[in-house]
């Protein structure tokens, strides 16, 4: 598969879930993540091309916000190496503004960033 990403991701040790906005359900937990976009592990296969509306959980408070909303979009899909999971590639749509600042900052401070 060719890499297409702007910026090296990097792994997340911490328990970063990812709530699907219109459903209210968390949808997975993200593996990596750069302000381009991110991989999630989930338990369902998601059609790449399809659209969300996102709520990233953060692990440490930012500027007083434990969350950050997103557009993101789904890129790539493939079954984990647990049958049971799938992982996927989004890329974020609308990034911008203050949305934008609270990841970077919360991604710069955990170092999770190159």
């Amino acid at each position: 598969m060719a890499e297409h990403r702007h910026r090296p991701r990097k792994n997340t040790p911490h328990n970063v879930k990812v709530i699907d906005e219109e459903s209210g359900r968390v949808m997975g937990r993200v593996v990596d993540i750069t302000a381009d976009g991110m991989m999630l592990v989930t338990g369902n296969e998601i059609t790449p091309g399809r659209q969300f509306q996102i709520r990233i959980t953060l692990p440490v408070m930012s500027h007083h916000r434990s969350d950050v909303s997103v557009e993101a979009r789904a890129v790539w899909c493939n079954q984990d190496k647990n049958p049971s999971f799938y992982k996927v590639g989004f890329k974020f749509l609308n990034l911008v503004g203050e949305e934008g600042f609270l990841l970077e900052d919360v991604m710069h401070r955990l170092n999770l960033v190159g």
